[in-house]
């Protein structure tokens, strides 16, 4: 584990892996990363799963953004994300809600919720 790692979230969002930790029980690692986004707003959920992915070579669909904290004005934020070994993993300890969060799936319900109004 090397300290105070850089991640690249986009052109103006840098990142600094705080805590990395190999959690073998659960099969998982758990980030800590603290993003500088001075002058741009916090990155998205697909943002920093893309730039994560990039970073572990990881499938994207393993990794869970758990929460992004940022304090007002300070152009910096704390997210904690989870990288999982195995999908069937993930289901099991992560909840619905954080599965489906920046992906699709909440787009499609809104579009069937359109067609039965018409």
């Amino acid at each position: 584990m090397s300290q105070a790692q850089q991640v690249k979230i986009s052109d103006k969002v840098q990142g600094v892996i705080e805590r990395d930790i190999s959690n073998k029980v659960v099969g998982r690692r758990e980030l800590t990363i603290k993003l500088f986004h001075i002058g741009a707003g916090t990155p998205s959920r697909e943002e920093i799963k893309n730039a994560i992915s990039s970073l572990l070579n990881s499938q994207k669909d393993l990794i869970v953004v758990r929460k992004i904290s940022t304090s007002y004005g300070s152009g910096t934020s704390i997210a904690r994300i989870h990288v999982y070994d195995k999908k069937e993993i993930m289901e099991k300890f992560e909840p619905k809600h954080l599965l489906n969060r920046g992906t699709s799936a909440k787009k499609e319900g809104g579009e069937s919720g359109k067609e039965k109004s018409s």
